[in-house]
């Protein structure tokens, strides 16, 4: 997944701020890349710039819950739980704004009402496999990160307002919106949003095997050090009553969620460490350099970190 230079259509634009100066070949700038890592996951990390006792300042970071979406006054959300719904909160690959459920964070908040508007940080970061190396140095994570530098302005219009609570709600639980009760409009009052316009971002990917930078002298020190990769993935549980109504059965589209999401996060998880590393040496040459080298030594030769 190589940095590249996209047009405005495509994604964002490389500036100082957001351009990946470590591991470049990882780096990713197009929208479906960086919007699909916030897409999937349910925390997100906002920091700021913010003022301590002393009225310093100071950074502060907060964990919010924080979903994309571009509010059109004439194109509504579908409120019916129809298959446009679903498609609104898969279309990513288009500029979007990143709204944040403002209730919690009160200083964030303070300083947007007190500013009109405030530049913020927020990074999002799915963990998919542990890697294994020969060396303590050599260890790393499968991952998917993306960050966005933007500013944070209150949601004023109550129909916005009502739309990003609805993208919100959907982002934590597809269709939920659409299959309980409506949000009063006291709660509408109270409830605080804010939107972030998105001045830019990037994404960081790692989703391979062990790669082969590690020295053949290295790999063959000694015979039973595991190598590869260790999935990691999320799994979502059987739901367990609140107690607060009559017994009732599960309803159909949270056991569809429960059941697609842990699917296609353990099958990402585990393509990822199946994907074979971009390496100029291939595992066989490696293998075989490793095994003249033990040769050299008088020990058993080694395949793939397994004696033979």
């Amino acid at each position: 997944m190589g940095a590249q230079k996209l047009p405005s259509e495509e994604g964002y634009a490389q500036t100082p701020l957001n351009t990946i100066k470590v591991y470049k070949h990882r780096a990713a700038y197009d929208y479906q890349t960086v919007h699909s890592i916030f897409a999937s996951t349910l925390v997100s990390h906002v920091s700021f710039i913010g003022t301590d006792e002393e009225g310093d300042p100071t950074p502060i970071n907060l964990p919010l819950t924080a979903v994309l979406g571009r509010y059109d006054p004439s194109h509504p959300l579908p409120e019916n739980d129809n298959p446009s719904e679903s498609s609104y909160h898969e279309d990513l690959n288009r500029p979007l704004d990143l709204y944040l459920h403002g209730n919690v964070a009160m200083m964030l908040r303070r300083a947007v009402v007190k500013n009109g508007t405030f530049k913020v940080c927020v990074a999002s970061t799915r963990v998919d496999g542990v890697v294994l190396n020969f060396t303590p140095n050599g260890h790393s994570l499968n991952y998917r990160s993306a960050i966005i530098h933007g500013t944070a302005s209150m949601v004023q219009e109550a129909e916005e307002k009502r739309f990003a609570m609805h993208m919100l709600t959907d982002h934590m639980i597809p269709h939920r919106w659409s299959n309980v009760n409506p949000v009063t409009p006291s709660a509408m009052k109270s409830v605080q949003i804010m939107k972030v316009h998105i001045n830019s971002a990037s994404a960081k990917v790692r989703a391979k095997n062990m790669g082969l930078a590690d020295s053949v002298d290295i790999a063959a020190e000694r015979d039973d050090v595991y190598t590869g990769v260790i999935p990691l993935y999320e799994t979502l549980g059987t739901p367990v009553e609140s107690g607060y109504s009559p017994a009732r059965p599960v309803q159909r589209h949270l056991d569809e969620w429960v059941e697609r999401r842990n699917r296609e996060e353990k099958e990402y998880a585990i393509k990822a460490a199946e994907n074979e590393p971009e390496e100029a040496e291939t595992i066989a040459e490696h293998v075989l350099k490793i095994a003249e080298l033990r040769k050299q030594r008088g020990v058993d030769a080694v395949e793939n970190g397994v004696t033979v």
